[in-house]
């Protein structure tokens, strides 16, 4: 579900969009920003994008991920980092429902940069 909004900063105008989407941990799982462990069980997930400053083509960039948590009858949104997640996800077998990862973590993970020059 994605809601696009629009936010002004400055004078500028900047287009921002959440996307949520449910995750299911089939094992309890912590992360970082957590308290403790959390319980087994379909969480819903929102990230914020905002639209890039480019002329040759439209991109988004991740500027926030929440998980929403469910506690003694209030709603609490906790900021995580949406690379922990997506690890924790990986590690509890739900690899279908993660987060994507961003191009910096692909470079992280021993991969070759791909050499955009063209050679003759």
């Amino acid at each position: 579900m994605r809601r696009p909004a629009t936010v002004t900063t400055k004078g500028n105008v900047m287009e921002s969009r959440t996307t949520s989407k449910l995750v299911t941990f089939r094992k309890p799982f912590a992360l970082s920003s957590l308290d403790g462990p959390e319980p087994a069980g379909t969480y819903a997930i929102h990230t914020e994008e905002e639209m890039l400053d480019t002329q040759s083509f439209v991109g988004w960039r991740q500027i926030h991920c929440a998980i929403v948590l469910h506690r003694a009858g209030a709603t609490e949104y906790v900021s995580v980092d949406p690379q922990e997640l997506r690890e924790a996800l990986v590690r509890d077998g739900d690899q279908g429902t993660d987060p994507p990862a961003s191009p910096s973590v692909a470079m992280g993970r021993g991969r070759r940069p791909r050499d955009l020059t063209r050679r003759r």
